[in-house]
């Protein structure tokens, strides 16, 4: 059956599942190899899952299946052309997705489709990445109406990373990056642009042939590819990527209409015999390496006022941890409900240690202080009566403890569970439910309270929660009194938690007015983390939704486009979308009135409580430029003309951009953008944009092409 998801990680059959998955094909036409061969080995060698760049036929996903295999699926279609200015190709390409569906969408072999691979920036910047976007999104909406069950998601890698479609069911990326600690830290920042998705490694790989490595010998190089491979491999599985995927089974590739033979990627040789990476990855996929981790105590401390409904639902959540050193301390500040029969109920039946402690209703702040008091464990970690944990939860706040020893405190995502009505469904998709605050990948300004855990000495020490906080506010305060001591706050993307979001819009708003109290009382404490416009936070606020362009985003391209690396920064919270079962226009309608109204009143009881008065500022409008646009598109004999085109303007006076946003080249009020498509042959189009001022062109233009239209190579 097709792959589930689980918060941030993959499960086949109800049971975990890490993707090890090694990239098949494509091969030249007259060396295609033989999935009834090749599929048993790689099945042997320790793989559960294999990446093919063509429609697998039903005989492949058959042999797949009874190697107990999963294939990661691509339909190709031309994403290597500008796609968004013909709607032939797009209409062509759900065509030939949604045909692939019907065939063989429900096929058991069938874990995941990817519905494109690394579409080149100098097309993205040339179409626009807004628009490109929006049409990866379509082409996913499409899929995931015929195929629900299945998991869809596009193969994006780090040259257009800003290119993370919203409604895709999970990230996947291509990295090469052949140094350890810049490998790590890349999957951190990832693993924060995939948002609450999982995140798989669609491709890693190291290339062994001689051509491409200056003077190292063949044998050193593949010595050098186990090696790279299996610390690749290990890291990924430590910092808790839901798979990763080894580029390639085999050295044969076919690319552009051609056999490539001077890259040689493979775990296996051109004439199939295996290379020391094999053995090397088969031993680290057979046992992958572990680090040992604090076995210290933790208390799970859930604090509750009339919440046994909740309770009951969520507390046999806890007894899939996979750590198993925790107890669990419940709260009951003065319930009036049938709380307390329910929890001990829960205690008679389960094996877990788990203790009931009552107090007369006093507040969130007093009742997680009185769990601090109590609790027997050196870290006490908190969790609403509305959330329950990833089995993962308790390992990964270890994780984070470990990988950085000045923090007291730790937390991770808080995942917002399937919407079960229309109006939940708003709920969660507006911005202001609860987040996490990041200076970094790993180090937070912020950590919820529903996913907060933190040493109990320090937190007794410091005098534990204020009990001016008496609803919410007090996670927050928490927070600035450890960093202003000199401490650090860890996250880990593993540490995640489902936390239910208020069922009813009509709840949502008095969570918020809630929150405005809460900020007033912040705000008469810490007046200094304020300014006009409310808290001053330094870090930026996740939503759980993905990191993508929008209009508001700022990327770096890089001169003339060119950066490996192309960084996406947002000025705001990422919008989260709403769930495809409730997505209409009347829907996206209601999230924008509710967000408006939420951020009303909690301005309003923000200054009723006397916290920091302000007004929402109006909107700005840019004045409108008059900047024109001229289009122009040349043939050309050659695979690559943009390189050499934009070589030559340089040597004519053209400079290299400053508004590398919008342009290649330019020369006083003119600029230029250039993006390439391949024909058949070796042949190219080149197309040119030019950016000016409204004034005749034709003199310029014709001077471009003289210069572009010089000798080919």
């Amino acid at each position: 059956m097709a792959l589930t998801i689980n918060g941030r990680f993959f499960e086949r059959d109800g049971d975990s599942f890490f993707v090890n998955a090694v990239t098949y094909g494509p091969f030249p036409p007259d060396k295609k190899l033989d999935s009834a061969t090749e599929f048993p080995r790689i099945a042997a060698a320790g793989f559960n899952a294999i990446r093919v760049y063509e429609p697998p036929t039903r005989e492949d996903l058959d042999v797949a299946l009874a190697h107990e295999l999963v294939i990661l699926a691509t339909v190709p279609w031309h994403w290597d052309s500008l796609f968004t200015e013909d709607s032939a190709t797009m209409a062509e390409a759900q065509k030939a997705l949604i045909i692939f569906l019907e065939d063989l969408g429900k096929h058991p072999a069938l874990g995941a489709l990817l519905i494109a691979n690394e579409i080149r920036p100098d097309l993205v910047r040339f179409m626009g990445p807004n628009l490109v976007r929006k049409e990866l999104e379509s082409l996913i909406r499409a899929c995931q109406q015929h195929s629900p069950e299945l998991p869809i998601g596009y193969a994006n890698f780090p040259t257009t990373e800003y290119l993370e479609p919203r409604n895709a069911d999970f990230t996947a990326f291509n990295v090469y990056l052949e140094d350890t600690l810049e490998y790590r830290d890349y999957l951190r920042r990832l693993h924060n642009i995939a948002g609450d998705r999982p995140l798989l490694l669609s491709e890693f790989g190291y290339n062994t042939h001689p051509s491409q490595k200056g003077l190292h010998s063949e044998t050193d190089l593949e010595s050098k590819q186990a090696e790279v491979l299996t610390w690749a491999y290990q890291t990924s599985r430590q910092e808790a990527v839901a798979g990763f995927t080894v580029y390639s089974w085999s050295d044969l590739w076919y690319n552009g209409g051609d056999e490539v033979k001077d890259w040689s990627f493979g775990l296996t040789r051109r004439e199939g015999s295996e290379k020391p990476a094999l053995t090397a990855l088969s031993s680290a996929v057979a046992r992958p390496e572990t680090k040992a981790l604090d076995p210290a105590l933790f208390t799970i401390a859930i604090c509750t006022r009339n919440g046994g409904h909740r309770l009951q639902e969520n507390l046999p959540h806890f007894e899939n941890l996979d750590d198993p050193n925790f107890e669990i301390v419940i709260i009951d500040d003065g319930s009036s409900d049938d709380t307390q029969s329910l929890v001990q109920e829960f205690i008679v039946g389960s094996a877990l240690s788990c203790r009931l402690l009552t107090q007369e209703p006093s507040g969130l702040s007093l009742a997680r202080n009185h769990a601090a008091r109590e609790g027997k464990g050196e870290f006490i970690a908190y969790i609403d009566d509305d959330a329950r944990p990833h089995r993962r939860w308790l390992e990964a706040l270890r994780q984070a403890f470990a990988q950085n020893p000045r923090a007291v405190a730790a937390g991770g995502p808080n995942l917002a569970p399937i919407p079960t009505s229309r109006q939940n469904a708003v709920v969660t998709a507006c911005s202001g439910n609860a987040s996490h605050i990041l200076f970094d990948d790993i180090t937070a300004e912020h950590l919820p309270g529903c996913n907060f855990a933190l040493r109990r000495e320090p937190l007794l020490e410091m005098g534990g929660f204020d009990k001016t906080f008496h609803a919410a506010g007090d996670d927050v305060d928490v927070c600035w009194r450890l960093l202003d001591a000199g401490h650090e706050l860890a996250f880990h993307p593993a540490a995640c938690v489902f936390h239910d979001r208020r069922p009813t819009v009509r709840g949502f708003l008095r969570q918020q007015k809630g929150y405005g109290e809460a900020e007033a009382l912040l705000y008469q404490k810490h007046p200094e983390r304020f300014g006009s416009d409310g808290i001053r936070w330094q870090g930026f606020i996740y939503s759980g939704a993905p990191l993508t362009v929008d209009s508001g985003a700022v990327i770096y391209h890089g001169p003339m486009g060119n950066a490996p690396f192309q960084m996406l920064h947002l000025h705001h919270m990422p919008i989260r979308p709403l769930h495809r079962a409730f997505n209409s226009k009347l829907n996206r309608a209601l999230v924008v009135f509710t967000e408006k109204t939420a951020a009303y009143l909690r301005r309003q009881t923000r200054k009723k409580f006397h916290g920091p008065s302000t007004k929402p500022r109006p909107a700005t409008r840019s004045q409108a430029s008059l900047e024109k646009q001229t289009r122009r598109d040349y043939h050309f004999n050659e695979p690559d003309p943009r390189s050499r085109a934009l070589e030559a303007l340089l040597k004519e006076g053209w400079k290299i951009s400053s508004s590398e946003e919008e342009a290649d080249l330019e020369r006083g009020p003119l600029r230029l953008i250039f993006a390439q498509t391949p024909r058949e042959h070796g042949h190219s189009l080149l197309h040119l944009r030019l950016l000016h001022p409204p004034i005749k062109t034709a003199q310029t233009l014709a001077e471009i092409e003289k210069i572009i239209s010089g000798p080919t190579p």
